[in-house]
């Protein structure tokens, strides 16, 4: 080929690195390719680099769900009957060792019987249960009740309660285990 052919040739199709003229991308652009040069590419400004594609982690199976569901409904049962006697009794095998307790004043954690003590305080025959829910994304359940008597720091008839599944030896364990009171909050 003439030296003149080959530019006008080259001249036209343009450089690889180049940006297209046009917005929309034409069959000859396409089959443009980018020839290979002795020398290792130097990278262009502006290029982001290539990421490899993800993989897929594994997740565990998750527990039964009737199975889950039937646990949170034993724990509405238990929690019913001992909040329907305002002595509250059997309400310390429902608490965590150390429970957390928020009012409006502050917080504090209370060892089992001083949250025991300071509930059954507050107790009265006209509590009941307004949700007994358990959380859409976190192993949790959420209880609230009204009734309870609106005694310092209480301002409110209203007490929160947030359960959390606990196995024999205290730990938290979000699959197995009973679900204990670790959080009391005054609404």
């Amino acid at each position: 080929m003439p030296p003149l052919l080959a530019v006008i040739v080259l001249g036209g199709c343009g450089f690889v690195d180049e940006p297209p003229r046009a917005a929309t991308a034409t069959p000859v652009r396409l089959a443009v390719a980018r020839v290979p040069t002795s020398s290792p590419p130097t990278p262009t400004i502006g290029q982001t680099p290539t990421r490899a594609a993800p993989t897929r982690t594994l997740t565990p199976e998750p527990a039964d769900d009737s199975a889950i569901e039937q646990s949170v409904a034993d724990a509405r049962a238990s929690f019913e009957r001992v909040f329907r006697n305002a002595a509250l009794p059997g309400l310390e095998s429902m608490l965590v060792d150390t429970v957390a307790l928020a009012v409006p004043t502050g917080g504090e954690q209370l060892e089992r019987a001083a949250a025991a003590g300071w509930l059954r305080q507050r107790a009265t025959g006209r509590i009941r249960i307004i949700e007994f829910q358990r959380h859409q994304h976190q192993a949790l359940v959420i209880a609230t009740t009204q009734g309870w008597a609106a005694m310092a720091p209480l301002t409110g008839g209203g007490l929160g309660f947030t359960l959390r599944r606990y196995d024999a030896s205290g730990a938290q364990d979000p699959d197995h285990g009973d679900w204990l009171i670790d959080v009391i909050e005054a609404e």
